[in-house]
């Protein structure tokens, strides 16, 4: 008795196989450029806040004097500086959330580019 094979449904069945085992495999590790993006997202975070009131200290009597006349000159320059300091914070604050929102899209964009390349090898297999 000779079993005849069904190379089309053998081939079919593979083909189903290796698509359920790829759908099982974990994400792919991001590439080196979405590495560098997120660490600099991260830096752009620690960075966001601007600072108009340093610390002034003084290690010898001079230095402290510089630091008294600096503390008293601050402060009467605060009705000037902290306006623009904020609005400083303001534009910081924004520009960290578009471009956090730009990543995201980019990471999104980037997962359907690559369901849209799974459906294009699986319909031409």
């Amino acid at each position: 008795m000779s079993a005849e094979i069904d190379v089309a449904a053998t081939l079919a069945a593979l083909r189903a196989e290796v698509r359920a085992r790829r759908a099982a495999l974990p994400a792919a590790e991001p590439t080196p450029t979405e590495r560098e993006l997120q660490r600099v997202l991260e830096e752009l975070e620690y960075t966001r806040v601007v600072s108009a009131h340093w610390p002034l200290e003084g290690r010898n009597p001079l230095e402290q004097v510089v630091a008294l006349i600096n503390k008293v000159v601050r402060r009467y320059l605060r009705w000037y500086i902290n306006p623009i300091v904020e609005q400083q914070n303001s534009f910081n604050d924004t520009a960290v959330r578009a471009i956090r929102l730009l990543a995201a899209e980019n990471a999104a964009l980037r997962a359907e580019l690559t369901a849209l390349r799974n459906q294009i090898e699986q319909s031409s297999s």
